[in-house]
């Protein structure tokens, strides 16, 4: 299987390239030179008033401080580090059972939980394939390989926020090859690339001999450019079924100046464990520096279950408003959450959002 899937990579590498084939240095001509090194960043400060499910009452909070560093090293060649100074350090735990009572065994850092995003090497081949080396976002979802900073609402869906209750489906990073590019006179996007795991092993090493294959695909339509229609999927089995995991999605976006609409659906497979995430979104811009946003949002941690707190589906309602200072990227935004459980088991909230997103 190993074997089949760097077969079938390198045969994406072989099969783009001549279909992409022009005369690079008269496109290199086109386009004004990069700067050696260019830094960007992100910082978000939220504040909350109520709670959901995941997150805490009446508080500040630091949700992302972003730092993406880029540069070139020759014309074909660039590179990109980006860290998240707001992640939390988590620790992973190992017990054993004595008797009644659980035993701590061992306590390592969940690598996961570094500072560091991303560090990759960038190789352009020829205009319709670039090939991606080392750490880099998963091609999982339309809003999962969007800038957060690009995001009409606040935060994201739930299939990606929700990662104490099963979520982060995608907006996730791993370590790997891929390959991107775009063919058919520019109407088809795609990326496909071997991983070490589905997110699982970000900052570390592959803990096992098994590599997850994941991919994605966009199609503009050519006589409405406004309109994309996408799919992504990932798989990495194993030996046995607690070791599979699988990823498949589709994806709906009409973007013009003034409205944005977009629906998206996401299914993974983890083991015996079946998860489902999916929202319809519409955000409309009246003027240059508003924009008004409602989301429709549903996630089910544990399809077979209903049993507590942790596999629970919830629904979610988001409605709010953007304000961009001087019509750029930095915005004050205000989002009111409401989530509701069909089982009955945790009582409905509801929670106020404000964010100040600045952006460089």
């Amino acid at each position: 299987m190993p074997r089949f899937r760097l077969t079938t990579f390198l045969a994406v590498l072989v099969f783009a390239g001549p279909l992409g084939a022009q005369d690079t240095a008269s496109a290199r001509a086109t386009q004004p030179p990069a700067p050696a090194v260019q830094i960007n960043g992100l910082l978000q400060v939220w504040y909350l008033d109520g709670h959901t499910i995941t997150n805490a009452h009446d508080t500040y909070r630091i949700r992302r401080a972003d730092i993406k560093l880029s540069g070139v090293i020759s014309p074909r060649v660039r590179w990109r580090i980006s860290f998240d100074g707001a992640k939390l350090l988590n620790l992973t735990k190992t017990t054993s059972a004595t008797g009644d009572t659980a035993a701590l065994r061992d306590v390592a850092i969940d690598e996961r939980s570094r500072i560091l995003q991303e560090a990759s090497i960038n190789v352009t081949l020829v205009p319709a394939l670039r090939v991606d080396l080392g750490q880099q976002i998963l091609p999982l979802s339309l809003e999962g390989t969007t800038s957060a900073s690009q995001i009409e609402t606040i935060e994201r869906t739930m299939f990606i926020a929700e990662r104490s209750r099963g979520g982060g489906l995608s907006d996730i990073r791993d370590i790997g090859a891929a390959a991107r590019g775009s063919v058919a006179a520019g109407y088809l996007d795609y990326q496909i690339g071997l991983f070490n795991e589905i997110g699982d092993s970000q900052n570390n090493t592959d803990q096992n001999d098994q590599k997850a294959t994941i991919g994605r695909v966009v199609l503009h339509i050519p006589s409405l450019p406004q309109l994309q229609l996408g799919a992504s999927g990932g798989v990495e089995g194993g030996p046995t079924v607690t070791q599979r995991h699988e990823r498949a999605g589709g994806e709906a976006q009409f973007r013009s100046r003034w409205l944005t609409a977009r629906s998206e659906v996401m299914g993974a497979r983890d083991g015996a464990l079946r998860r489902l995430g999916y929202y319809a979104l519409g955000a409309v811009r009246p003027t240059p520096d508003v924009e008004l946003v409602a989301r429709w949002d549903s996630w089910d941690p544990d399809l077979h279950n209903e049993t507590s707190v942790l596999d629970t589906a919830e629904h979610e309602l988001v409605a709010g408003a953007s304000y961009f200072i001087e019509g750029g990227a930095t915005r004050l935004a205000a989002n009111v959450v409401r989530s509701t459980f069909p089982s009955g088991k945790v009582p409905s909230s509801t929670m106020l959002l404000l964010a100040l997103h600045v952006v460089w």
